[in-house]
């Protein structure tokens, strides 16, 4: 009389036989032959890579448009200075931002910080100017931020901050950012800053009504089109 088969044993036949180790190995070094190494992430790269940009569309400028009179004479006044140099570390804060948020292990928190204040400076100070315009009753002058001009410096700063964030995100494309919606704010702020950064040197205006009223609006309007677009972008 026949014994039922314990379920618990395998079925005789050849897949349950094991591999001969000579074919098994065979195969795992096929496979590792197959393999083609990665070049690591690093952080200083992405840094790099968006600093660089800077400084090609900075470059670009001054062919284009030219620098400021003051710029070249080497003498710059105090609000020319206090602008470039506020867009210029805010933009840098926050492309480090960018980047330590896309490797893992990495925290961007401090460098985030470090940029939206910077940035915050720019509604403060339209805030500064407001108040001083009520307690003297004087009214705020807006007579700079005319049409023409703003929508100059929209234009040129947008496509700097083109030229910047496309660098920025090859360079994500090849990391693993975690917040993609977080990664596509502070890419577009990152770049904004630095894109108008380098239409700062070229920018005529000498009111600090203008430099608080649209540089943070073309700033905004840069990461507003960056959260849009980078999420998709690098995700695909």
């Amino acid at each position: 009389m026949l014994k039922p088969r314990d379920p618990r044993t395998p079925p005789a036949g050849p897949l349950s036989d094991p591999l001969p180790e000579s074919h098994a190995g065979s195969l795992i070094d096929q496979m590792v032959a197959d393999l083609t190494p990665v070049d690591p992430l690093r952080l200083v790269d992405g840094v790099i890579a968006g600093l660089a940009a800077t400084a090609l569309v900075v470059g670009a400028v001054a062919l284009l448009f030219g620098w400021r009179d003051d710029l070249l004479a080497g003498q710059p006044s105090l609000l020319v200075v206090a602008r470039s140099g506020i867009l210029l570390l805010a933009g840098a804060a926050l492309l480090m931002a960018v980047v330590l948020g896309a490797l893992p292990g990495r925290d961007d928190r401090a460098a985030r910080r470090a940029g939206t204040l910077l940035l915050g400076l720019f509604p403060l100070g339209l805030a500064v100017l407001t108040g001083q315009a009520v307690i003297s009753r004087t009214g705020l002058s807006y007579a700079e931020v005319g049409a023409l001009s703003a929508a100059r410096c929209f234009v040129i700063s947008l496509c700097c901050a083109l030229v910047v964030a496309g660098a920025v995100v090859a360079w994500l494309r090849r990391a693993a950012p975690t917040d993609l919606a977080r990664a596509g704010w502070l890419t577009g702020a990152a770049a904004g800053a630095l894109g108008t950064f380098a239409y700062s040197l070229f920018c005529p205006s000498n009111s600090l009504a203008f430099a608080v009223t649209v540089y943070p609006a073309a700033i905004l309007l840069a990461a507003l089109l960056s959260r849009l677009v980078v999420p998709q972008v690098v995700r695909w």
